[in-house]
Order: structure tokens, then sequence, then C-alpha cells
């Protein structure tokens, strides 16, 4: 299982879009200027964006908005995920970023949209293919799935800069008080806005963040776990212990058993 980083600064500094086959997708919420598209082949992709939860099957498209929060969870899932940046589609650039898709999982013209995935992986290294492809598959999408104007309520643009926040804060003691307060917001105002886009309560996505560290560190050093916890923010063993089995389903050492004798996984790229 590979864990990525909130905001993927790398994605929108890309100048070609990518696109690879995926096995068994998971991944903590995370967002990026980049379209991202994953379509799922085999078996079942759970999937909450801006804080819905999707189930995509075979044969279905999730299409991600720009700057969209997005997680992924599956168990026996294979897809294809594409991430095609807005520089590679320029005429369309405007369209994509003032008006957001009005669903997300998309089942119309199903072989043609398998294809053109395909097509794109296999068009790795060739530009002018990749760049046909991606109008091919964007411009299907404007054109079977009805876009509506970003509203002028839209919070995107604030939960960006939080979570931005936590991705680099996440080692601190922060409260509730203190994060909202240091974006004028009030305690349940902020509570509600946080848990109804990233699916996650504020402590959770923290202790989320930290068990990922946890992860990272666990893998590169012999220092005893439970001091990577307390570096990584935990308080104390006990929430350290609950949170990762809570969110891997096993403990930190059958963690390490695991990424060692299991190949690497493909989704490190998203």
């Amino acid at each position: 299982m590979a864990i990525i980083s909130f905001y993927e600064s790398e994605r929108d500094s890309m100048t070609q879009p990518r696109a690879w086959y995926a096995r068994n997708d998971n991944c903590l919420p995370h967002f990026h200027a980049g379209i991202e598209l994953s379509y799922v082949l085999e078996g079942e992709l759970t999937a909450v964006v801006d804080g819905r939860t999707h189930s995509v099957h075979a044969g279905q498209l999730l299409a991600n908005n720009c700057y969209s929060v997005h997680a992924y969870s599956s168990e026996e899932c294979c897809s294809i995920v594409a991430i095609i940046p807005l520089g590679v589609v320029p005429s369309i650039q405007k369209l994509l970023t003032s008006n957001r898709f009005r669903r997300n999982v998309v089942d119309d013209e199903a072989r043609t949209l398998e294809t053109l995935m395909r097509m794109l992986v296999d068009a790795d290294g060739n530009e002018i293919l990749q760049k046909g492809l991606s109008y091919a598959l964007l411009g299907l999408l404007t054109r079977r799935v009805p876009m509506d104007p970003v509203s002028s309520g839209d919070h995107a643009d604030a939960i960006c800069s939080i979570l931005n926040y936590l991705n680099d804060s996440f080692t601190q003691r922060l409260t509730v008080e203190q994060v909202a307060a240091r974006f004028g917001y009030s305690r349940s105002r902020f509570s509600h806005l946080f848990k109804s886009t990233v699916g996650y309560s504020l402590p959770q996505y923290l202790n989320l963040l930290r068990c990922r560290n946890v992860c990272e560190l666990m893998m590169t050093s012999d220092r005893p776990i439970v001091d990577l916890a307390v570096s990584a923010g935990f308080n104390n063993t006990h929430t350290f212990y609950s949170a990762f089995k809570a969110h891997y389903h096993m403990t930190p050492r059958e963690y390490i058993l695991n990424r060692q004798n299991a190949p690497e996984s493909r989704r490190d790229e998203t």
C-alpha cells in the first residue's frame, strides 16, 4: 500500500501526461491542478471525491476535477490511472478550471474510454500522441458529462491552503481551535467544512499523515518504531498503534514484512 503526500506539487510541474496500470489502489486524500482519471478494468474502486463516496466498477471511469480532493481504497481492483496537466491542453484549460464535472463516475462510451486510456499508457515518450490522446479523452468527457461553473461559495482554495499547512506541520501538536483560527473559521464551521470535504476529522487526518511518515521512516531507519512515532507527532504509543491499525489493518511490523516481501507498487506515481 503506497501513501502519497497531500498537495502533489510535482504533478503541477509536469509538462506531459502520465498514465500507468495500478493494482489495489490505496492513497490518502490529495489534490493537484491536473485532471486525474481512473478507469477500472477489474473489481471495484472506492473513491472519496470532495467528501462524497463513490463506488467505481469495472467499465466505469472516475474523473477528478482540477484541485478536487480525492482518495482511493481497494482490495481487488485493477485500473488505469492517468494525470493530464492543464498545460498539455491549453485550448480547454479555462473550461476545466472555471467549471466542474457534474458527476465524477462516467460509464458513457466505456469501450472508447478504455481504448484511449490504454493508448495513453503505451504512448509514453511520444509527446505528440500523448497530447492528442489527452485532448481526445477530455474532449469526450466534456461532451458526455455536463459541467457546472465553479461556485463563488466553493471552499476549494481554502481547503488546499489548509491541507498544504497540515502537510508541513503535522509533527506539531495542533488542535482544531488553532487550525480553525489560523484560517479564519470558527471551530464548528471548520470541523464541518473539513470533514465534509476531506472525509476525515482533523485529528483523524493528522494521525494518517503521521502514520504515513512513520511508514516511510520504518523502511529506511534503524530507530525504534516508538521513537519514530513520537517524532512524527504522536502523543503516546497507544494512539499510534490504534491509528496505524485502523488505517492499515495490520501492525507496524506486519507492514514492514509486507513491504519487504511485496513487489514495488506502481501507485507511488500518484
